[in-house]
Protein backbone atom coordinates (compact mmCIF):
# COMPACT_ATOMS: atom_id res chain seq x y z
CA UNK A 1 0.00 0.00 0.00
CA UNK A 2 1.15 3.89 -0.84
CA UNK A 3 2.65 5.40 2.60
CA UNK A 4 0.15 8.21 1.92
CA UNK A 5 0.22 9.69 5.55
CA UNK A 6 3.96 9.95 5.34
CA UNK A 7 4.04 11.62 2.08
CA UNK A 8 1.35 14.03 3.84
CA UNK A 9 3.63 14.67 6.84
CA UNK A 10 6.51 15.69 4.18
CA UNK A 11 3.85 18.16 2.24
CA UNK A 12 3.15 19.72 5.78
CA UNK A 13 6.79 20.36 6.55
CA UNK A 14 7.32 21.54 2.62
CA UNK A 15 4.72 23.79 2.56
CA UNK A 16 6.55 26.68 5.25
CA UNK A 17 9.02 27.55 2.64
CA UNK A 18 10.44 29.84 4.47
CA UNK A 19 12.38 26.75 6.49
CA UNK A 20 13.88 26.39 3.45
CA UNK A 21 15.06 29.55 2.31
CA UNK A 22 18.33 29.80 3.91
CA UNK A 23 20.06 26.65 2.34
CA UNK A 24 18.87 27.47 -1.08
CA UNK A 25 22.43 26.93 -3.43
CA UNK A 26 24.12 24.78 -0.45
CA UNK A 27 25.34 21.38 -0.12
CA UNK A 28 23.68 19.65 3.24
CA UNK A 29 24.83 16.66 4.80
CA UNK A 30 23.20 14.26 6.64
CA UNK A 31 24.62 10.94 8.75
CA UNK A 32 22.61 8.63 9.53
CA UNK A 33 20.67 9.15 6.25
CA UNK A 34 18.40 5.75 6.70
CA UNK A 35 17.70 5.97 10.17
CA UNK A 36 14.14 7.56 11.37
CA UNK A 37 15.31 11.26 11.83
CA UNK A 38 17.70 11.23 9.25
CA UNK A 39 15.90 9.82 6.46
CA UNK A 40 12.66 12.28 7.18
CA UNK A 41 14.96 15.16 7.44
CA UNK A 42 16.54 14.32 4.03
CA UNK A 43 13.18 13.54 2.08
CA UNK A 44 11.80 16.92 3.13
CA UNK A 45 14.82 18.38 1.74
CA UNK A 46 14.49 16.41 -1.50
CA UNK A 47 10.86 17.57 -1.65
CA UNK A 48 11.61 21.03 -1.06
CA UNK A 49 14.23 20.97 -3.93
CA UNK A 50 11.40 19.17 -5.83
CA UNK A 51 8.71 22.06 -5.23
CA UNK A 52 10.57 25.80 -4.97
CA UNK A 53 13.78 24.70 -7.07
CA UNK A 54 16.13 25.57 -4.60
CA UNK A 55 19.38 23.37 -6.06
CA UNK A 56 20.36 22.36 -2.45
CA UNK A 57 22.63 19.34 -2.70
CA UNK A 58 21.89 16.57 -0.38
CA UNK A 59 24.66 14.00 0.49
CA UNK A 60 23.67 11.48 2.93
CA UNK A 61 26.28 9.12 5.13
CA UNK A 62 24.72 5.41 5.31
CA UNK A 63 26.39 2.07 5.78
CA UNK A 64 24.35 0.66 3.66
CA UNK A 65 23.68 1.42 -0.15
CA UNK A 66 20.62 -1.29 -0.49
CA UNK A 67 19.15 -0.52 2.30
CA UNK A 68 19.24 3.39 1.24
CA UNK A 69 17.50 2.49 -1.81
CA UNK A 70 14.94 0.53 0.01
CA UNK A 71 14.39 3.95 2.03
CA UNK A 72 14.50 6.22 -0.55
CA UNK A 73 13.13 4.69 -3.47
CA UNK A 74 12.73 7.10 -6.28
CA UNK A 75 14.23 9.64 -4.14
CA UNK A 76 17.09 7.55 -4.32
CA UNK A 77 19.17 9.12 -7.39
CA UNK A 78 18.44 12.82 -6.40
CA UNK A 79 21.04 12.24 -3.73
CA UNK A 80 24.81 11.23 -2.93
CA UNK A 81 25.53 9.03 -0.74
CA UNK A 82 28.80 8.24 1.20
CA UNK A 83 30.36 6.13 3.68
CA UNK A 84 32.29 7.86 5.43
CA UNK A 85 32.08 11.06 7.93
CA UNK A 86 34.33 13.36 5.29
CA UNK A 87 33.01 15.77 2.19
CA UNK A 88 32.46 18.87 1.16
CA UNK A 89 29.38 21.01 2.86
CA UNK A 90 27.99 24.14 4.02
CA UNK A 91 25.05 22.54 6.52
CA UNK A 92 25.98 19.00 8.75
CA UNK A 93 23.16 17.26 10.51
CA UNK A 94 24.27 14.46 12.62
CA UNK A 95 21.94 11.93 13.77
CA UNK A 96 24.07 8.83 14.36
CA UNK A 97 23.91 6.98 17.23
CA UNK A 98 22.63 4.05 18.39
CA UNK A 99 19.05 4.16 20.18
CA UNK A 100 18.07 0.67 21.01
CA UNK A 101 17.79 0.42 25.25
CA UNK A 102 18.64 -3.36 24.98
CA UNK A 103 21.95 -2.39 23.10
CA UNK A 104 23.40 0.35 25.45
CA UNK A 105 22.94 -2.72 27.95
CA UNK A 106 25.02 -5.24 26.07
CA UNK A 107 27.30 -3.21 24.40
CA UNK A 108 28.52 -0.02 26.20
CA UNK A 109 31.71 -0.25 24.53
CA UNK A 110 30.04 0.06 21.22
CA UNK A 111 27.66 2.51 21.82
CA UNK A 112 30.29 5.41 23.76
CA UNK A 113 32.42 4.73 20.85
CA UNK A 114 30.56 4.72 17.84
CA UNK A 115 28.88 8.26 19.30
CA UNK A 116 32.02 9.93 20.49
CA UNK A 117 34.31 8.83 17.34
CA UNK A 118 31.76 9.36 14.75
CA UNK A 119 30.91 13.10 16.80
CA UNK A 120 34.45 13.71 16.78
CA UNK A 121 34.86 12.58 12.78
CA UNK A 122 31.95 14.89 11.98
CA UNK A 123 33.21 17.62 13.81
CA UNK A 124 36.23 17.64 11.85
CA UNK A 125 34.22 17.73 8.74
CA UNK A 126 32.63 20.85 9.94
CA UNK A 127 36.01 22.36 10.77
CA UNK A 128 37.99 21.69 7.25
CA UNK A 129 34.30 23.01 5.25
CA UNK A 130 33.59 26.21 7.99
CA UNK A 131 30.11 24.21 7.84
CA UNK A 132 26.99 24.76 10.38
CA UNK A 133 26.09 21.91 12.08
CA UNK A 134 23.76 20.37 14.58
CA UNK A 135 24.32 17.21 16.95
CA UNK A 136 21.41 15.69 17.59
CA UNK A 137 21.32 15.23 21.61
CA UNK A 138 19.05 13.65 23.89
CA UNK A 139 17.09 14.34 27.08
CA UNK A 140 18.58 11.22 28.11
CA UNK A 141 21.78 13.12 28.73
CA UNK A 142 19.64 15.38 31.84
CA UNK A 143 19.68 11.95 33.76
CA UNK A 144 17.60 12.16 36.93
CA UNK A 145 16.47 15.26 38.13
CA UNK A 146 17.22 16.23 41.46
CA UNK A 147 13.77 17.23 42.40
CA UNK A 148 10.48 15.30 41.34
CA UNK A 149 9.02 17.63 38.23
CA UNK A 150 11.73 19.65 37.87
CA UNK A 151 11.11 21.88 34.41
CA UNK A 152 14.28 21.14 32.89
CA UNK A 153 15.95 23.67 30.81
CA UNK A 154 19.06 23.87 28.83
CA UNK A 155 20.98 25.10 31.41
CA UNK A 156 20.45 22.62 34.18
CA UNK A 157 21.17 18.50 35.00
CA UNK A 158 20.50 15.58 37.06
CA UNK A 159 21.93 12.66 38.28
CA UNK A 160 23.69 10.01 36.10
CA UNK A 161 25.43 6.96 37.82
CA UNK A 162 28.43 6.63 35.28
CA UNK A 163 29.44 3.58 36.28
CA UNK A 164 25.66 1.52 35.48
CA UNK A 165 26.13 0.25 32.08
CA UNK A 166 22.76 1.39 30.71
CA UNK A 167 24.45 5.26 31.51
CA UNK A 168 26.83 4.33 28.50
CA UNK A 169 24.21 6.34 25.96
CA UNK A 170 23.67 9.37 28.32
CA UNK A 171 27.37 9.88 29.48
CA UNK A 172 28.13 9.51 25.53
CA UNK A 173 25.58 12.45 24.69
CA UNK A 174 26.75 14.35 27.74
CA UNK A 175 30.40 13.90 26.05
CA UNK A 176 29.28 14.70 22.59
CA UNK A 177 27.68 17.65 23.73
CA UNK A 178 30.90 18.89 25.26
CA UNK A 179 32.93 18.25 22.29
CA UNK A 180 30.37 19.94 20.09
CA UNK A 181 30.95 23.30 22.46
CA UNK A 182 34.83 22.88 22.42
CA UNK A 183 34.85 23.23 18.79
CA UNK A 184 32.76 26.14 18.86
CA UNK A 185 34.96 27.43 21.36
CA UNK A 186 38.32 26.59 20.48
CA UNK A 187 37.83 26.62 16.10
CA UNK A 188 34.75 28.89 16.03
CA UNK A 189 32.96 26.56 14.66
CA UNK A 190 29.04 27.45 14.45
CA UNK A 191 27.98 24.05 15.95
CA UNK A 192 24.59 23.50 17.82
CA UNK A 193 23.12 21.01 20.00
CA UNK A 194 19.61 19.69 19.77
CA UNK A 195 18.27 17.84 22.45
CA UNK A 196 14.97 15.92 21.47
CA UNK A 197 12.67 14.64 23.23
CA UNK A 198 11.19 10.91 22.49
CA UNK A 199 10.68 11.23 18.62
CA UNK A 200 8.60 9.28 16.57
CA UNK A 201 6.26 9.43 13.57
CA UNK A 202 5.45 8.11 9.85
CA UNK A 203 8.36 7.04 8.73
CA UNK A 204 9.81 5.05 11.43
CA UNK A 205 11.17 1.58 10.75
CA UNK A 206 8.28 -0.91 11.90
CA UNK A 207 11.02 -3.44 13.67
CA UNK A 208 11.54 -0.25 15.74
CA UNK A 209 11.72 -1.99 19.62
CA UNK A 210 11.37 1.16 21.12
CA UNK A 211 8.07 2.35 23.10
CA UNK A 212 6.20 4.45 20.64
CA UNK A 213 6.33 1.47 17.94
CA UNK A 214 5.37 -1.08 20.33
CA UNK A 215 2.39 0.81 21.64
CA UNK A 216 1.42 1.47 18.33
CA UNK A 217 2.11 -2.14 16.61
CA UNK A 218 -0.34 -3.49 19.60
CA UNK A 219 -3.35 -1.10 18.95
CA UNK A 220 -3.19 -1.89 15.31
CA UNK A 221 -3.03 -5.94 16.19
CA UNK A 222 -5.37 -5.71 19.12
CA UNK A 223 -3.17 -6.43 21.69
CA UNK A 224 -3.48 -5.63 25.14
CA UNK A 225 0.03 -3.15 25.58
CA UNK A 226 1.99 -4.62 27.82
CA UNK A 227 4.00 -2.75 30.13
CA UNK A 228 7.48 -3.95 31.32
CA UNK A 229 7.71 -1.25 34.13
CA UNK A 230 5.13 0.30 36.45
CA UNK A 231 4.98 3.32 33.71
CA UNK A 232 5.34 5.82 36.09
CA UNK A 233 8.57 7.90 34.11
CA UNK A 234 7.93 11.07 32.28
CA UNK A 235 7.88 10.98 28.75
CA UNK A 236 8.73 14.54 27.03
CA UNK A 237 7.62 13.34 23.43
CA UNK A 238 7.94 15.60 19.82
CA UNK A 239 6.09 14.52 16.57
CA UNK A 240 8.68 13.83 14.05
CA UNK A 241 7.83 16.50 11.68
CA UNK A 242 7.86 18.56 14.58
CA UNK A 243 11.15 17.43 15.22
CA UNK A 244 12.75 18.29 11.60
CA UNK A 245 10.95 21.67 11.73
CA UNK A 246 13.41 22.32 14.78
CA UNK A 247 16.44 21.27 13.55
CA UNK A 248 16.35 23.39 10.66
CA UNK A 249 15.21 26.34 13.15
CA UNK A 250 18.21 25.80 14.74
CA UNK A 251 20.35 25.22 12.13
CA UNK A 252 19.52 28.27 10.51
CA UNK A 253 18.82 30.64 13.95
CA UNK A 254 20.96 28.90 16.62
CA UNK A 255 23.82 30.17 18.57
CA UNK A 256 27.07 28.33 18.56
CA UNK A 257 27.98 26.09 20.87
CA UNK A 258 24.60 26.44 22.56
CA UNK A 259 22.19 23.76 23.37
CA UNK A 260 18.00 23.70 22.36
CA UNK A 261 15.05 21.72 23.52
CA UNK A 262 13.12 20.19 21.37
CA UNK A 263 9.80 19.11 22.95
CA UNK A 264 5.43 19.42 23.27
CA UNK A 265 5.66 21.07 26.75
CA UNK A 266 2.55 20.46 27.06
CA UNK A 267 2.37 16.85 25.90
CA UNK A 268 4.02 15.52 28.90
CA UNK A 269 2.45 12.15 30.70
CA UNK A 270 3.46 9.47 32.23
CA UNK A 271 4.41 5.62 30.26
CA UNK A 272 0.88 4.65 32.03
CA UNK A 273 -1.05 7.50 30.89
CA UNK A 274 0.46 7.11 27.10
CA UNK A 275 -0.48 3.43 27.34
CA UNK A 276 -4.06 4.55 28.61
CA UNK A 277 -4.88 6.75 26.58
CA UNK A 278 -4.29 4.27 23.55
CA UNK A 279 -6.60 1.82 24.82
CA UNK A 280 -9.17 4.18 25.86
CA UNK A 281 -9.09 6.75 23.67
CA UNK A 282 -7.64 6.35 20.24
CA UNK A 283 -8.91 2.31 20.98
CA UNK A 284 -11.79 2.97 22.69
CA UNK A 285 -11.50 0.17 25.14
CA UNK A 286 -10.94 -2.46 22.43
CA UNK A 287 -7.45 -3.22 24.41
CA UNK A 288 -5.94 -2.70 27.72
CA UNK A 289 -3.07 -2.09 29.44
CA UNK A 290 -1.13 -4.93 31.57
CA UNK A 291 1.75 -4.52 33.51
CA UNK A 292 4.12 -7.97 33.59
CA UNK A 293 7.48 -6.88 35.13
CA UNK A 294 10.07 -9.48 33.59
CA UNK A 295 13.42 -10.45 35.83
CA UNK A 296 15.81 -10.13 33.05
CA UNK A 297 17.26 -6.73 32.85
CA UNK A 298 15.88 -5.13 29.56
CA UNK A 299 17.59 -2.18 29.90
CA UNK A 300 15.08 0.37 30.07
CA UNK A 301 16.53 4.14 31.71
CA UNK A 302 15.78 4.39 35.19
CA UNK A 303 12.53 6.55 36.54
CA UNK A 304 12.52 10.08 35.60
CA UNK A 305 9.99 12.62 36.56
CA UNK A 306 10.76 15.74 34.53
CA UNK A 307 9.57 18.15 31.76
CA UNK A 308 11.74 19.64 29.17
CA UNK A 309 10.73 23.28 28.62
CA UNK A 310 11.31 24.39 25.09
CA UNK A 311 11.28 28.19 25.68
CA UNK A 312 14.40 28.56 24.24
CA UNK A 313 13.71 27.25 21.00
CA UNK A 314 10.25 28.83 20.60
CA UNK A 315 11.91 32.17 21.00
CA UNK A 316 14.04 31.32 17.95
CA UNK A 317 9.88 31.47 16.15
CA UNK A 318 9.36 27.65 16.58
CA UNK A 319 6.47 25.95 17.65
CA UNK A 320 5.09 22.32 17.94
CA UNK A 321 1.98 21.30 15.89
CA UNK A 322 1.25 17.80 16.55
CA UNK A 323 -0.21 16.57 19.58
CA UNK A 324 -0.18 13.03 21.12
CA UNK A 325 -3.22 12.02 20.38
CA UNK A 326 -2.71 12.89 16.97
CA UNK A 327 0.99 11.78 17.00
CA UNK A 328 0.05 7.70 17.57
CA UNK A 329 -3.28 8.38 15.10
CA UNK A 330 -0.75 9.15 12.58
CA UNK A 331 1.60 6.49 13.06
CA UNK A 332 -1.15 3.91 13.65
CA UNK A 333 -2.19 4.96 10.10
CA UNK A 334 1.40 4.45 8.77
CA UNK A 335 1.55 0.93 10.13
CA UNK A 336 -1.64 -0.07 8.46
CA UNK A 337 -0.18 1.84 5.56
CA UNK A 338 2.88 -0.22 5.67
CA UNK A 339 1.88 -3.70 6.36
Amino acid sequence: MTQSSLFSDIRMIVAKRDLFVPFQGCRFFVTGATGTIGSMLVKTLLAANREYSFNMKIVGQVRDLKKAKAVYGSMFSEMEFVSSYETACDFIVHTVSPTASRFFVEYPVETIRTSVESTAAVLECARQNNAVMVYLSSMEQYGVPYKTGQIMTEDKVGIINHLSVRASYAESKRLCECLCAAYASEYNIKVMIARLAQTFGSGMNLNDNRMPMQFAKAAVDGRDIILHTAGKSMINFVYLTDAVEGILCILSKGTAGEAYNICHDSETHTVREIAELIAHVIMQDMIRVRIEIPEENLGYAPDSTMYLSSEKLTALGWLPQIGLTEAYRRLIRYIQESQ
